[in-house]
């Protein structure tokens, strides 16, 4: 059996979100932690679940238990694949401001804390830390393509990227250097490598519609709206 439940805030409301592959009640305690630390955290007590149409028992558990009332309405989500042209693109990477360095694994611990600082959006956040094996793996195999760099700054780690071909996949900044020009310097860098490759015409990523930050930074760059997807949360169970 595969799930996935977390919760997130969207358009300033509250977000849970429940799937269960399998119709099944063994994870009531944890939804019940899920719920009351997303509520803490958020300080919002109004909102919405969203639970697969065939749990069924958590559905009576939580119509049971919580003040709730079922509608029908289906969960989709936002993602938003933004581009930058070649033509369009001007910028240029200063390498005088960060130093840039290939993935290194003694500093794996470093990066995970990072992406545990830096991706907050979603509540509780990613567990990063506790799956450093994961990423070894698959640091090892963006090392072996070249696609994988971090940004240091007097010995402390500033941020880091990667791609996935011609996309954006990932871009991290740390939280203590936000807002200060840094993350711009990041992506013009991977656009920048995206363009290493003469025959790329464009560079673009996915960002989700929750995450109103990031969608605003990237379209302050100057990247642009190329398709907005209404993606069903059943389409991404493991």
């Amino acid at each position: 059996m595969s799930a996935l439940f977390f919760s997130c805030i969207y358009k300033g409301k509250l977000r849970i979100h429940i799937v269960f592959t399998e119709d099944t009640d063994i994870y009531n305690d944890q939804i019940d932690i899920l719920i009351r630390e997303s509520v803490n955290i958020s300080g919002l007590i109004d909102g919405k679940i969203w639970i697969c149409n065939n749990n069924y028992k958590i559905t009576e558990y939580l119509l049971r238990n919580y003040n709730m009332t079922a509608d029908s309405e289906k969960f989709f989500y936002e993602s938003y694949e933004m581009f930058m042209p070649r033509a369009k693109f001007t910028n240029q990477f200063d390498s005088g401001l960060l130093e840039v360095r290939p993935y290194q694994e003694d500093y794996i611990d470093d990066y995970l804390l990072l992406l545990s600082d830096s991706m907050s959006f979603k509540i509780p956040p990613y567990d990063y830390i506790n799956s450093k094996e994961h990423f070894l793996n698959e640091f090892k195999l963006l090392k072996e393509k070249n696609t994988f760099e971090a940004f240091w700054m007097d010995d402390k780690l500033v941020g880091v990227y990667w791609l996935a071909g011609t996309e954006i996949d990932h871009l991290a900044v740390a939280a203590d250097y936000q807002r200060s020009g840094y993350g711009a310097q990041i992506l013009t860098r991977a656009i920048e490598v995206v363009f290493q490759n003469p025959d790329i015409d464009c560079a673009w990523l996915l960002v989700v519609g929750w995450n109103s930050k990031a969608f605003n930074f990237y379209k302050k760059y100057g990247l642009k709206v190329k398709t907005m997807y209404k993606v069903p949360y059943n389409n991404h169970i493991n």
